[in-house]
């Protein structure tokens, strides 16, 4: 249930993001207007419940007393809707329409100036017709932030990894919004924001807890502007952290985390029927995805950018180390240690990420097919990543052998023995974060991971060496 309640937000979040890029009528707008009222109507006769609201504090989403953290770094647009309106949340109840959506999409895309009272807010709903979603109190207002957040025993029900994710969540919603932004200014043929991405690189280098939390782990995607744009949030996060392995300098690692996060501009010139279909490309189609690597640095060549590693970085992300991909190499041609390392963590991040159309893999399953083909990638920087990561990335939700579940908090000496915490009793019930006892697990002690915790996860044939058609998968998904 609660990973509908994630969906139905950045749903929201997406559709205001959609609506400043077309019109009310547009299909895009439509197909996320339709895809909101009805989960909606089918949550909501679940619940046996007549609404669905949303709490916004200090710039999160809340429910029942806990933060919900990969909604808060999707949804930052509906999070600005909220602080704009000064309200505390929103209540969706029926008989809710697609054209109360439709437009509350409009009123949340064109609200640029926040207005001096609840008031005034719910004023605005009402001049445009919104009959169906009401404002709600700001917590604050209420008094009543300690029932909000809850005391020991709502937090052990709640979002465990809240409190770990708290000071990284700015940073992650920055890159968030830096590759929306910039998505939609490709989309307008405008310049992309090339300082802003710089900027929220340096905060990425700059993040000395970057190794704790892989807070892309809980990211769910229920739309393809999700997925996309957090593909490069997660590419630039895994990049940071293997240049950070490898001993890149401050500079290179703050230019390293750029590149990752515009590495696939150039996907904004594939039309969107060609990249998100959902069969087989024929090939004339495989050779316009296949031009998202140089469209990409030509783009950024045309803002402005100077930099050899980033713009190489979004040409050279399909190359293999044997010299194969995409695009064909010109003689001249030096490929970069960047170029390399954006490769390696891009084709980790579509094995291992959630996506609408595919069950995600395990690392240890990801590893294991991209260390088969010898010719793909660099030993060097693929060994980082292994090192980096370990088997079970930080963030990730394990079960013990004893049934306890927890979460990975670190790598540890041995790439199978992270430190984890526990989050779980052996009965599944969520034990009080104060009270979480630290493990660091060790080989040929009977305590050991034995099963890695991701909803459909696949590990079968897990000696498959790399085929075509998993490059070719992560390039056209990707």
């Amino acid at each position: 249930m609660e990973s509908h309640f994630s969906d139905l937000i950045i749903l929201l979040a997406s559709g205001i993001n959609q609506r400043r890029m077309y019109f009310d009528d547009h299909p895009k707008v439509q197909a996320v207007s339709h895809e909101f009222t009805t989960r909606l109507r089918g949550m909501i006769k679940d619940n046996g419940s007549d609404e669905f609201s949303i709490g916004v504090h200090s710039g999160k989403f809340i429910r029942q007393g806990k933060y919900l953290v990969g909604p808060s770094i999707a949804g930052r647009s509906l999070i600005e809707f909220a602080e704009l309106l000064g309200c505390g949340g929103f209540s969706f109840r029926l008989p809710l329409a697609m054209v109360d959506v439709a437009t509350f999409f409009r009123v949340g895309a064109a609200q640029k100036d926040k207005l001096a009272n609840l008031e005034d807010a719910r004023a605005l709903f009402a001049a445009n017709g919104i009959e169906h979603i009401e404002l709600t109190v700001s917590l604050r207002e209420e008094g009543d932030m300690e029932k909000a957040e809850g005391g020991p025993e709502s937090a052990a029900e709640a979002d465990f990894m809240a409190a770990d994710f708290a000071p990284l969540l700015d940073v992650y919603q920055a890159l968030y919004e830096t590759v929306s932004t910039n998505n939609l200014s490709i989309s307008r043929n405008d310049e992309v924001d090339m300082s802003g991405a710089r900027t929220s690189g340096e905060k990425l280098a700059g993040s000395s807890d970057m190794g704790a939390m892989d807070v892309m782990q809980f990211m769910r995607y229920p739309d393809y502007d999700s997925y996309t744009i957090g593909h490069s949030v997660r590419v630039a996060a895994l990049s940071a952290m293997v240049g950070r392995e490898l001993g890149w300098s401050p500079e290179s690692l703050a230019e390293l985390a750029t590149a990752g996060l515009v590495h696939d501009l150039g996907k904004g010139r594939v039309p969107e029927e060609i990249l998100f279909k959902a069969g087989k490309l024929t090939p004339e189609e495989m050779k316009i995805v296949q031009s998202h690597p140089a469209a990409g640095a030509q783009i950024l060549m045309a803002s402005g950018e100077q930099s050899p590693l980033i713009i190489s970085s979004a040409w050279g992300h399909h190359i293999r180390e044997d010299g194969r991909g995409y695009p064909v190499m010109p003689e001249w041609y030096v490929h970069s240690s960047a170029a390399s390392l954006i490769h390696v963590c891009d084709v980790f991040e579509a094995l291992t990420a959630v996506r609408p159309y595919k069950a995600p893999m395990s690392p240890r399953r990801a590893f294991d097919i991209m260390l088969k083909d010898k010719g793909v990638f660099h030993p060097r920087i693929l060994a980082a990543l292994i090192r980096s990561t370990g088997l079970y990335p930080p963030g990730s939700e394990v079960m013990l052998s004893d049934q306890r579940k927890a979460v990975v908090v670190a790598r540890g000496r041995e790439m199978d023995c992270p430190l984890v915490r526990v989050t779980h009793d052996p009965a599944g019930l969520p034990i009080a974060r104060s009270n979480q006892p630290a493990i660091q697990l060790k080989n040929g002690e009977e305590l050991e991971i034995e099963e890695f915790l991701v909803v459909g996860v696949t590990e079968e044939n897990p000696s498959r060496p790399l085929q075509e058609e998993d490059l070719i998968t992560c390039d056209y998904f990707s």
